[in-house]
């Protein structure tokens, strides 16, 4: 029989949406200060002052996602599977994050040039797309699969 569960307590919830939306905003605004506001200068293309910062903060918001992304796996992935619910959302949601987080530190880690434009494609297009997996996953709550009703004893009768 499904057991239906409750949502994450608030105080993780919370923690993971201030941690993930950190790290979310940071990307964002480092990609459109990199994609809009790079400016030539007599070396070549100047990034905008403030790409290092942003980044700074992204790598360290990546720490604690890690760790949050440690800690959902072993505490709510692993006790609600069994509640049947988003079970899809969440397998999906999860492989972006492990995705974004191999691209992430295949950007920091890795040195040929093809690999380095590779990873980052991947990175910047999973970090922008993984906002509607994860709004769908955590915001709309969809079916719960059927439960199986054990019969009352009004039903029995019928059963025989």
């Amino acid at each position: 029989m499904a057991r239906h569960y409750a949502r994450m307590p608030r105080r993780p919830r919370v923690t993971v949406y201030i941690v993930m939306g950190a790290l979310w905003v940071t990307g964002c605004w480092w990609l459109i200060l990199d994609q809009f506001a790079a400016q030539r200068g007599p070396f070549g293309v100047m990034p905008h002052p403030l790409e290092p910062p942003l980044l700074l903060l992204h790598g360290i918001s990546s720490i604690a996602a890690m760790y949050l992304l440690g800690w959902i796996t072993a505490r709510h992935v692993l006790r609600r599977w069994t509640s049947g619910m988003r079970r899809l959302s969440g397998s999906v949601l999860a492989a972006m994050l492990a995705l974004l987080a191999i691209s992430g530190f295949a950007l920091f880690f890795v040195s040929e040039d093809a690999w380095q434009h590779a990873a980052a494609v991947v990175h910047e297009v999973l970090g922008v797309a993984v906002t509607v997996f994860a709004v769908q996953h955590w915001f709309f709550r969809g079916r719960r699969p059927p439960t199986r009703r054990l019969p009352t004893p009004q039903h029995r009768r019928f059963l025989k």
